[in-house]
């Protein structure tokens, strides 16, 4: 699993060596410095209750989330809870899924962007759903500069959700069932191209 920090290291700098370094918006660090969410339970949660206040089809007329064989995975994990987040390319475009088995949320019309780290880089795509947005990412990033030591590189793919600007919940994807990051070059072929990441968190 841990093989894909290569393989998103070289393709993001290599995607995005001629970008500038992205510049961010100020968001919260910590959501529980706001008293929103104090474990991942309750970004769970919040999540859900997201997701369910906007999941329109009944459940047996919802997409899986799982990407179908005539679709691209652009990205796909099972996040903490054992639900599973996607992004899947077809025919009508690029889908954000989020569900246990079938979707409960399902949008389109995302963005993409992604910036070169030292020793990695990061990817995200983000789907706007009213004032609630989005943002998948993944993120490698360097931890030691010892000269002649090695790289030991922090690997975190997941959601951010924010509103109106401001984050309300994450969720990491979990070392369960096989993790996709964000594939660079897909993203590419199916998604507008956003000039600077959408968080920095």
């Amino acid at each position: 699993m841990r093989a894909w920090a290569g393989i998103i290291a070289a393709t993001l700098l290599c995607s995005c060596s001629d970008e500038p370094t992205a510049s961010v918006p100020d968001v919260p660090t910590d959501i529980s410095d706001k008293g929103e969410h104090s474990d991942n339970a309750e970004s769970e949660r919040s999540l859900t209750s997201e997701f369910t206040q906007s999941a329109g089809p009944k459940a047996d007329e919802r997409t899986d989330v799982a990407c179908a064989d005539t679709e691209e995975t652009i990205f796909s994990c099972t996040v903490e809870g054992g639900k599973q987040l996607a992004v899947c390319a077809g025919q009508i475009g690029a889908q954000y899924r989020f569900g246990r088995g079938k979707s409960e949320l399902t949008l389109s019309n995302g963005r993409w962007a992604s910036v070169p780290y030292s020793g990695g880089g990061e990817a995200q795509i983000a789907f706007q759903n009213g004032e609630t947005r989005y943002i998948v990412f993944s993120r490698v990033a360097r931890t030691n500069f010892a000269p002649g030591e090695p790289n030991n590189p922090a690997i975190t793919d997941g959601v951010i959700v924010e509103r109106a600007g401001k984050k309300i919940a994450e969720l990491k994807c979990g070392w369960e069932g096989e993790l996709m990051p964000v594939q660079v070059f897909a993203a590419e072929r199916h998604l507008e191209k956003a000039d600077t990441l959408f968080t920095d968190e």
